[in-house]
This record gives C-alpha cells, structure tokens and sequence, in this order.
C-alpha cells in the first residue's frame, strides 16, 4: 500500500505523499467524518489502482464501496465528489462524501461486531429482492455463492412462497437507493443470514451452507 498522510484543514482533508504516483493529491470535503472515516475511502481506491494497472481520469466515475463517486480534476488536486440524486436519468454529483464514509463505515461497523471481513458488493451487481421490501417491509437475508455479476443474496418479506420465479433482480445501486437501512447487512460474507424488521435486527451463520 502507498504511503500517505491526510492533513485536515478547515474545509477539506488533503493527501500529501500520493502525488509521485498520481501526479495529484486527493482533495475531500471536511464533513460529519473523521480523517480514519476518509483513508479507508482512499485506501479502497488505491488499493484498486495497484491490483488493476489503471489511472485515474478526470470526470471518472468509480464505485467507491456501496456507493458511486466521480473523480473532478482541477488546478492542482483531484476531487472526490459523490453521487446524490438522479434526475431525469442524470446523476446529480456533490464535493461531498458523506454517503460514501456513512456507508463504509456501518457495513465495516457491523462486520467488526461479528468478527467478520466484509466481503462488499459492487454496485453493478445484482441480488434477488422480493417486490414488497421496496414498501419498507422485513427483510430475510441470505447470501449463498453465486456468479460474479450476483451478490449472491436473496431478500425476501415474511409473505414470500417461496417461489424464485417471483423474484426480481435488482442492481445493488437502486436496491440501496431504495433500502439505504440495509446497506450495512449487504457486507456480510457469504453463508450469513440477517432479519429485520421494526422492532430490531438479527444476524447469524446459516448452517445449511
């Protein structure tokens, strides 16, 4: 891994040390996060840059754990903004990072509870969702092994019959637009079930797996 520090100034979290190799420092806002929250953001990416031989680019999108940032170049740093709302089919961006370190940080929290690593899912990648969990209703997960463009969960209320066919696969990124509540279940590794509802939560090892 790279070596770096973070300096936080008054508005912003710079990066000093990463501009040898990226030709540019990382620039984030100063938000409800601390330094610890922001490095494990640029850890991520980093640690995608060394495994994958690629380069950052300006206006490049990249998703940042559970979530979508965009890399904005300007004079002398690269920006990491974050993906607030779509509109009209177009991805409304912010300097901000707020849902990018809040969702890192409940998915790594809960794994850590559990004595877990946390295995994230792409945003790209699909889990199977019953329809009435989009109305806010329970949710019994279970995430079996499955193909790399799957998570490998199933999401399903307490009325579902069991009957995959009445399924729908739904991308991660519009799952946690709709659901942001369960984003932190999401990390658990394969071979683990969690249930929630509003009374609370439960999270155990599936023993049939």
């Amino acid at each position: 891994m790279n070596d770096y520090v973070i300096l936080e100034l008054k508005d912003t979290f710079v990066t000093q040390g990463l501009d040898t190799i990226l030709k540019r420092e990382f620039l984030i806002k100063n938000g409800e996060y601390s330094v610890d929250k922001v490095k494990i953001i640029i850890d991520y990416i980093l640690k995608y840059l060394n495994e994958s031989g690629n380069e950052i680019k300006d206006q490049e999108t990249f998703g940042c754990g559970s979530w979508l940032i965009k890399f904005v170049f300007d004079n002398t740093y690269i920006q990491i903004h974050e993906l607030k709302d779509v509109i009209n089919d177009k991805n409304v961006y912010e300097f901000d990072v707020t849902l990018t370190s809040t969702f890192f940080s409940e998915q790594f929290d809960l794994c850590q509870k559990y004595g877990l690593v946390p295995k994230i899912p792409l945003l790209s990648q699909k889990a199977a969702v019953s329809k009435e969990i989009y109305n806010g209703s329970e949710v019994n997960g279970v995430r079996y092994k499955a193909p790399e463009y799957m998570t490998g969960w199933y999401l399903t209320s307490n009325s579902y019959n069991g009957d995959v066919k009445s399924l729908q696969v739904e991308s991660i990124f519009y799952l946690i637009k709709a659901r942001p509540d369960l984003v932190k279940y999401l990390a658990l590794p394969v071979g683990y079930r969690f249930y929630i509802d509003e009374e609370g939560d439960d999270v155990w090892r599936d023993e049939d797996q």
